[in-house]
């Protein structure tokens, strides 16, 4: 897993990864992780937006990212179902409470996708349609206090 840190002046002007990115409004500070086969321009994008620290995973990296060290995921043109439920699986294990996790999807399974989100666990999902595909939102729920 790669490390990025850089000032939101140090990358370039607005591109596409700020339109697949607009629905998102990271917290300030926020900590990010792009995974998938394409992700500079989403890496890009969240630095721009203000994330302190955005990270990117390929989809067959050992290893990953430490358990709740991510604010906001985005997931960038799963190759298949398979990989978007590993992937997906990897997400939750990043995002802590109440993060937010972004999927890009340019094959048009937005159904099977959302499927595979709600049984992950996320709540919240809306998608809408861009140029470069479906773009699906969601979120992992927050944990309940017992007592």
């Amino acid at each position: 897993m790669s490390q990025s840190l850089a000032s939101p002046a140090a990358v370039p002007m607005a591109q596409a990864g700020d339109v697949l990115l607009e629905d998102l409004e990271p917290p300030p500070g926020a900590h990010a992780l792009v995974i998938g086969h394409h992700r500079l321009e989403a890496l890009c994008g969240l630095i721009r937006q203000g994330c302190a620290g955005a990270a990117e995973l390929r989809p067959h990296d050992r290893g990953g990212p430490r358990a709740e060290s991510a604010q906001i995921v985005v997931l960038v043109d799963p190759a298949s179902l398979a990989e978007a439920a590993s992937l997906l699986a990897t997400a939750w294990r990043a995002l802590d409470h109440g993060g937010r996790i972004l999927v890009q999807d340019p094959g048009g399974r937005r159904h099977q996708i959302e499927g595979l989100l709600r049984a992950q666990g996320f709540i919240a999902i809306s998608s809408r349609e861009t140029p470069r595909g479906t773009v699906m939102l969601g979120r992992r729920p927050f944990a309940l206090a017992h007592g």
